[in-house]
């Protein structure tokens, strides 16, 4: 008979104190958090795309303002793995580099597949648009 594995996870006194207050059960409120902390990501994802779109629309030189915009928001370490992924010389880098800021997320296929029919078309802004109204669309499900 194979052995009963346990796992132990250590919260903070403060997490379970908020949860008692709002008189949820302490897994629903990690749930929530988990939830919310994720749409934040997407909603910092979204708010950069629309600035790609708008360096692209102003024709800014893509190098600088897009490491400082990705480095701005979501960090130094997430804005050096960007600045790497495309300096790679790899056929539409930027809008891979951009789709895998999502990480995991499930929508990063259709981010890019709008990059790559918007780059074929030679409007990358309207395709960074569309991506940031998708993501915010798909902000809860």
């Amino acid at each position: 008979m194979p052995e009963k594995i346990r796992k132990q996870v250590t919260l903070q006194k403060e997490l379970v104190e908020a949860a008692q207050q709002r008189g949820i059960p302490l897994s629903e409120f990690i749930s929530f958090l988990y939830a919310s902390q994720r749409s934040i990501r997407v909603a910092h994802v979204a708010s950069i795309y629309r600035s790609f779109a708008l360096l692209e629309m102003a024709r800014v030189p893509v190098e600088p303002a897009y490491f400082d915009l990705v480095e701005g928001v979501l960090g130094e370490k997430e804005g050096h793995d960007f600045q790497r992924k495309i300096k790679n010389g790899s056929h539409h880098a930027l809008p891979r580099a951009a789709a895998e800021l999502l990480g995991a997320d499930t929508r990063v296929a259709a981010v890019e597949a709008i990059f790559m029919a918007s780059t074929r078309a030679s409007v990358m802004h309207e395709g960074y648009i569309e991506a940031a109204r998708l993501l915010e669309a798909t902000l809860y499900r």
